[in-house]
């Protein structure tokens, strides 16, 4: 997200709209505080066999 999208002017002229904006901002702060998660491993290539070895044939 650009910097630039947090610095706006927002106008609330109804209580729905206040409710909306209170209940975006509670799913945005829930989503942005779970870890990430990872269901794939990493393997250090180092040297050129071993990256010719991984690759095989699609090089």
């Amino acid at each position: 997200m650009a910097t630039q999208s947090i610095k706006k002017n927002i106008v609330i002229h109804d209580k729905d709209s206040a409710a909306a904006f209170v209940e975006a901002l509670e799913k945005a702060a829930a989503i942005a505080t779970k870890p990430a998660s990872r269901n794939y491993s990493v393997k250090e290539l180092k040297g050129t066999k071993n990256i010719k070895a991984f690759f095989g044939d699609k090089l």
